[in-house]
């Protein structure tokens, strides 16, 4: 009897795997497919969605081009990343004659380029990154008759007749009137009167191979720069950089 029934325990275990198994692997097989069909749908989805933004740049205008809003879905933000979203935008309006580029079109020019590229603010009283207003006579501008062709002479060469006599190009400490530091001036801007006072004046220019200053003008040292500059105006006619040291 006892024979028996370990026979029937040992049958059962037998056909119970052979009965269990191609159902569980049935239901596998479901699962997966499904899982993948999910994720085909899940790619679809965002690839349609990136088609539409890339039409929606090429038909819009400019102005409504960069006002587009970027996609609300975390996962998809989170998956191709803002730096992808322009880039897309750039391609886009690449091929339609646009002008956008990685850097922010909105953000402040920084204050050291601000300085730099603008012109000083007209001030009636002295200011950093100031001038002073324009003198004029009888409402007539005075015109001063200078050309910097004059670097084309070999006489005036003052950077090889520098290298011969450095010692005398080699002034010193510079005193600023107010202080400022330095910053650097162009052709047309005014000084205050104070920067081209007698103390600044190069009294014989000839000596640093520079050509004689017209009248109404001075060459003045200003911090390791020589400027010719309107003694009535200020107005800086010419520059040469670097000069000093």
């Amino acid at each position: 009897m006892r024979k028996i029934i370990l026979s029937l325990l040992l049958a059962s275990v037998a056909v119970s795997p052979a009965i269990a198994g191609p159902r569980d692997r049935e239901d596998t097989t479901e699962q997966q497919q499904k899982s993948r069909e999910e994720r085909q749908q899940v790619r679809q989805e965002r690839q349609q969605a990136r088609e539409q933004r890339v039409q929606q740049l090429r038909s819009g205008p400019p102005t409504v081009q960069r006002e587009i809003a970027r996609p609300q879905n975390i996962q998809e933000n989170s998956q191709f990343g803002e730096h992808r979203v322009r880039r897309e935008r750039i391609e886009a309006q690449r091929q339609t004659g646009g002008t956008e580029t990685l850097r922010r079109q909105d953000r402040p020019v920084p204050t050291v380029m601000r300085d730099r590229t603008q012109t000083p603010v007209v001030s009636l009283t002295p200011r950093r990154g100031t001038q002073p207003p324009l003198r004029v006579t009888d409402g007539r501008r005075r015109v001063i008759n200078w050309s910097t062709n004059w670097r084309d002479d070999h006489r005036y060469d003052w950077r090889r007749w520098r290298d011969q006599n450095r010692s005398r190009y080699h002034l010193g400490f510079y005193y600023d009137p107010f202080g400022w530091d330095y910053q650097p001036y162009s052709i047309g801007w005014r000084l205050w009167p104070s920067y081209y006072g007698s103390r600044y004046w190069i009294n014989d220019p000839w000596q640093y191979r520079l050509p004689y200053a017209p009248y109404g003008t001075r060459w003045v040292r200003y911090y390791d720069d020589a400027l010719l500059v309107d003694t009535w105006t200020g107005e800086v006619v010419d520059v040469i950089r670097n000069f000093f040291w």
